[in-house]
């Protein structure tokens, strides 16, 4: 046994970031030297970096707005099964993609339930094909992640303030001027940037819903440059392009999301005062819970009876994702522990 603390090895850490650095730039570097020299970028592409940044922006906007109430009810709220709504509300966040997005035209596409009750009283059927249909499902899949975001900020207020919030009677107006307002202007930003990121790297929601190549995002744009028209110098722009997106739009989100705190507590379960409608908090809760889990009962009650059928194959390709994600994920968090102890010792965690 150590008889003082040891010092952390710097290349465990060092190793796991020249590891990423090659795979990431790697595979762009290796498109781009191989490129034919002197293509450039047509109206296409340029409408293409358009659409992504009006979508994405869209998304991370509605996903955070719709958010907040959601949270907000959240946190001022206890009740049975509040864990396991919370729970529940994750579950779109972590769908695939593609079992999302037909979850979605279950419930909202033409041929959906909406649509048919659209049919019912005499309304057109639903179109979501398009920058809204787009938009539409990068909230339901990042809109749970913005509920996280929120409710770990209102989380964060220490009980002993909402104590005595409600020994000197704070109101409701009270509450969102010392409370509420501060949080949202330090979270709300991170939040947006963050969803922004992973809206503006879509690919299948854009593949499935655009629609045309109105609706076409970057992604879309590298892959049709790769398999349809195999020229290799326009993807490596393209590519070039997309990581200086997301290298923009990760330094803000990484500079923008970890709100401060209002005060240090005894980390005692934190109780808000009663200032709110319990009937407005619950319609909330029902309405996001609606919004979120309709599309996946619509999946369970159209697929669920048909899973004792599927082929071996299936099973067979369901036990290789498990494996993969599983090597993944040990992958994933050992590189993460490695750059976080090189973090820790330059001062930067």
């Amino acid at each position: 046994m150590a008889g003082r603390a040891q010092p952390i090895s710097a290349w465990p850490g060092t190793s796991a970031a020249i590891t990423l650095a090659v795979l990431i730039l790697g595979t762009l570097l290796a498109v781009a030297l191989r490129a034919e020299t002197g293509a450039g970028l047509g109206r296409s592409d340029w409408a293409a970096v358009r659409f992504t940044l009006i979508q994405a922006a869209l998304s991370g906007l509605i996903s955070v707005t719709l958010a907040i109430p959601v949270a907000r009810a959240l946190a001022r709220r206890r009740f049975t099964g509040r864990r396991i709504l919370i729970a529940l509300l994750g579950v779109p966040f972590i769908l695939p993609v593609i079992v999302a997005v037909n979850g979605l035209l279950a419930i909202y596409g033409r041929g959906g339930v909406l649509s048919d009750l659209s049919v019912l009283v005499g309304l057109p059927r639903l179109e979501i094909f398009g920058l809204w249909g787009v938009v539409l499902a990068h909230v339901f899949l990042n809109m749970p992640l913005a509920v996280r975001f929120l409710l770990a900020s209102w989380q964060r207020i220490p009980a002993e303030r909402l104590r005595l919030a409600h020994a000197l009677g704070f109101d409701r107006r009270a509450m969102w001027r010392h409370f509420e307002a501060p949080l949202l202007r330090e979270a709300l930003p991170g939040a947006i940037a963050a969803i922004f990121l992973i809206c503006s790297t879509s690919f299948a929601v854009a593949l499935i819903l655009g629609g045309g190549p109105r609706a076409t995002t970057l992604e879309l744009a590298i892959y049709q440059a790769f398999r349809f028209d195999f020229d290799l110098a326009r993807a490596a722009s393209l590519g070039l392009l997309q990581v200086a997106l997301c290298v923009a739009a990760g330094l803000v989100a990484a500079r923008l999301s970890l709100p401060r705190s209002l005060g240090e507590g005894l980390d005692r379960p934190a109780n808000w005062p009663d200032v709110g409608s319990v009937r407005g908090d619950g319609a909330v809760l029902l309405l996001g819970a609606a919004f979120l889990l309709l599309p996946i009962l619509a999946l369970v009650l159209r697929g669920g009876v048909a899973v004792p059928g599927l082929p071996i194959s299936v099973w067979e390709a369901a036990l290789r994702s498990l494996v993969l994600a599983v090597v993944s994920a040990v992958l994933s968090v050992s590189m993460a522990l490695a750059n976080l102890g090189n973090a820790s010792r330059s001062g930067f965690a």
